[in-house]
């Protein structure tokens, strides 16, 4: 092992606190990453040379990893004690900063760090930890992090070669595949509300079941046996012994985060009971769950990143009858596309007074309406809009940047005040009108195997057209085609989403066996994105680099360049007559090559879509495929309508869509377009193509 004090070594810790010190000088945050940045730029081996020398525990999961994190620095002893990043930072630069500090001018010998998912592999190699934490997997930022069961993968890989003890959840069916190979393995039953990721085998690809305390696959993968397992404020332990779970932290999940800690704290070599004592007293992590008194406003603030987080918090906020100020951001740290919120109930909300802010707060906007919920439209930064809001008690739900930058602001008690009212939103109720009398059976509005093709929100398009046919007096329905049920024979229009590559090649098999390409009748609607939109066509490449079989309904092939994935923003001019420019998110590694049998959906002006031939998505006839997330129709209401016009046979009169228009004017700015029509009102729309 190198000389941890070699003269390299204590050149970079002299830059990583000088650099620190000059960041908080200048009011530009704790300097805690540019600290590490600097100090790995003059030494990139830092982090094993000074992680050696320590007790090291490891901390990882899409959800909860600083407040357990901070749960278990409390089990053992306090941040005097233990080496931490008190700022949630769990990249290297964030970690290389907190393994470095010294308190009383001495190294500490033990480290608890949260590690983000993507670079736990990593630091599982460079640290060699003690111990790895394993909370959950679900989606979160797959433009920067990757889909789900590739990082699950790529854990198992990485403790498949480490020493590590892991304690890992046993509810959680791709965190128990993770720690499948791993050496030594502690199972904690710690709660999994959030299913949606895992209902697919990892092992064989096959349906996992669920009952309440219990998970398998029929291959043999299932919930293995724990040493405790948390239920109802209790943590039973497998002795037969059963230790009451308090904490003021509020929600749930933040007693099975508890759970979790003390018994990874054991592993280390703490008593349980003390670690469960000190653990209780914890009242707020980084400022999650903080109150601030602004005036005669009390102000509680929360964190929510993902589909899971923000459905607990959404919960937890259905205790209060608080205001709540919703906030969404997009950027890096965020996750450049929020597609995922069609993927969050915001109708547990109906009722309450809503407020949405942020740099995306038009995306959120528009899912409230389509939630049914009335609104109000804020500024673009939440401590603003704050000032607008007259209620005394607000709940504030935001995402990663927009937290940290409200955090600040009410700390410093530097809330704006906007004088102007807030615009309202809503949903389209008043101007729908009666079909009575009308004896037709409903549009059915089918969405094809949400468990396997639901990964990017684009089950939000189902949505969309139920609720724009509605808002018309069509009479709509949405029907959810689940894996083993009959796959139904009469829908006006079927939806195929994004999907990882497992679930992509089984949705395909599935599609085949039930005859969808029969079930597509003259006048039978399809609109498919991403993985389905490849489903359709001749072959699309699986995870190995083969190409299978797709069902050939359109004359499109896919293959996977080499070259780097298609991430950003996406927008051209829509081929089909009166639809005009196209706005999207894409999120792919393929190429793919239209045949003589089809035409592009649209030229593009900025992205990638199919590839070389600067075009997106192929139509046949009543069948239309994408690459385009958003979701796609949420962003485009005049392709929803057109969708709509080809299923009912009718002209489409259009809809006041402000909030819409708004998020067209605001992404098309963004992709570099001008804005071509934002705030117009929008023509009538026929299903015909010119």
């Amino acid at each position: 092992m190198t000389n941890c004090r070699s003269p390299r070594t204590v050149l970079a810790l002299m830059a990583l606190r000088s650099a620190a010190l000059l960041s908080r000088r200048l009011g530009r945050g704790s300097g805690s990453i540019i600290g590490g940045r600097v100090a790995l730029l003059l030494c990139p081996s830092l982090i094993e040379r000074l992680g050696h020398e320590m007790t090291v525990v490891l901390v990882s999961g899409t959800n909860g990893k600083t407040t357990t994190t901070r749960l278990l620095v409390e089990a053992l002893g306090g941040t005097d004690r233990v080496a931490t990043s008190t700022t949630g930072s769990n990249m290297p630069a964030g970690i290389v900063t907190a393994i470095a500090r010294r308190v009383g001018g001495q190294t500490l010998s033990t480290a608890v760090l949260e590690v983000d998912e993507a670079y736990l592999p990593l630091l599982i190699d460079q640290l060699s930890p003690a111990a790895v934490v394993l909370l959950n997997l679900s989606r979160d930022q797959l433009d920067r992090i990757g889909e789900v069961r590739m990082i699950a993968h790529r854990w198992r890989e990485a403790l498949a070669n480490s020493e590590a003890m892991v304690v890992a959840n046993a509810d959680d069916p791709l965190v128990v595949y993770a720690a499948g190979e791993a050496r030594w393995t502690t199972f904690v039953g710690a709660g999994n509300h959030w299913r949606e990721d895992a209902f697919h085998c990892p092992r064989c690809d096959g349906r996992i079941s669920f009952s309440k305390d219990r998970w398998s696959c029929s291959c043999g993968f299932a919930r293995p046996n724990v040493i405790a397992d948390y239920r109802e404020g209790e943590l039973r332990m497998a002795d037969g012994r059963s230790l009451p779970i308090n904490s003021q932290l509020p929600g749930e999940f933040n007693r099975e985060n508890l759970a979790i800690a003390a018994i990874a704290a054991t592993v280390i070599g703490e008593p349980l009971t003390l670690a469960i004592e000190r653990m209780e007293g914890l009242a707020e992590v980084a400022g999650r769950f903080s109150v601030h008194q602004i005036g005669e406003q009390t102000v509680r603030l929360m964190l929510a990143k993902n589909p899971a987080g923000w459905t607990s918090l959404l919960e937890l906020a259905c205790e209060s009858e608080a205001t709540l100020l919703l906030a969404i951001n997009a950027r890096v740290a965020d996750g450049h596309d929020p597609s995922w919120l069609f993927d969050v109930p915001f109708e547990l909300l109906a009722g309450r007074h809503l407020v949405t802010s942020g740099e995306r707060r038009f995306d959120l906007g528009v899912r409230l309406r389509h939630a049914g919920l009335p609104h109000e439209i804020g500024a673009i930064l939440p401590q603003h809009t704050l000032g607008a809001i007259t209620d005394t008690h607000i709940d504030i739900i935001a995402n990663y940047t927009a937290f940290q930058d409200l955090r600040r602001a009410l700390v410093q008690r530097q809330t704006t005040v906007t004088p102007a009212p807030l615009p309202q939103g809503g949903p389209e109720e008043s101007r729908v009108r009666s079909r009575e009398g009308d004896a037709r059976s409903p549009l059915q509005i089918v969405v094809v195997y949400p468990e396997l093709l639901g990964t990017y929100g684009d089950s939000g398009n189902a949505a969309v057209l139920v609720n724009r046919a509605r808002w018309r007096g069509i009479d709509a329905e949405l029907v959810e085609a689940h894996l083993g049920d009959p796959l139904p024979r009469d829908g006006a229009i079927y939806l195929l989403g994004g999907g990882e590559d497992g679930p992509q090649v089984r949705a395909t098999e599935e599609l085949r066996s039930e005859g969808f390409g029969s079930i597509l009748a003259s006048g039978t609607v399809v609109f498919a994105v991403c993985a389905g939109y490849q489903i359709l066509g001749h072959t699309f490449p699986a995870a190995d680099g083969q190409l299978r079989e797709g069902l050939g309904i359109l004359d499109v092939t896919t293959v996977r360049p080499v070259a780097p994935r298609a991430v950003g923003e996406i927008a051209g001019e829509c081929r089909i007559d009166g639809i005009g420019v196209l706005t999207g998110f894409e999120n792919h590694a393929s190429h793919t090559i239209l045949g003589a049998g089809v035409e592009p959906l649209m030229n593009l002006s900025a992205g990638i879509g199919n590839g070389a031939s600067s075009t997106d998505g192929a139509i046949s006839g009543h069948v239309i495929g994408s690459y385009l997330h958003g979701p796609a129709l949420a962003r485009n209401p005049a392709l929803a309508d057109y969708l709509l016009s080809l299923a009912t046979g009718r002209t489409i009169p259009p809809l006041r869509d402000l909030e819409e228009q708004s998020l067209r004017h605001e992404r098309l700015s963004a992709a570099g377009l001008p804005n071509v029509d934002a705030l117009v009102p929008q023509p009538e729309v026929t299903g015909s193509r010119g």
